[in-house]
């Protein structure tokens, strides 16, 4: 599905990822998941199984 987009975003960022816990996005980039705020996590840590990869729209100049 297409969205608009502010023309002061300069680039996006990909390996956002859905909780399946707490229904969160978290970034998948770090060797663990992070800490999930659900309490039925299993290890704590976020769970993505079968989560899209999301970009997320970035400006770095933080004109946004």
């Amino acid at each position: 599905m297409a969205i608009p987009v502010p023309n002061d975003v300069t680039t996006f960022q990909n390996n956002w990822r859905f909780c399946n816990h707490c229904y969160t996005l978290w970034w998948n980039g770090r060797p663990d998941n992070g800490a999930c705020p659900s309490g039925n996590s299993p290890d704590g840590q976020h769970h993505g199984q079968g989560s899209w990869d999301f970009y997320l729209p970035a400006d770095p100049s933080g004109a946004i």
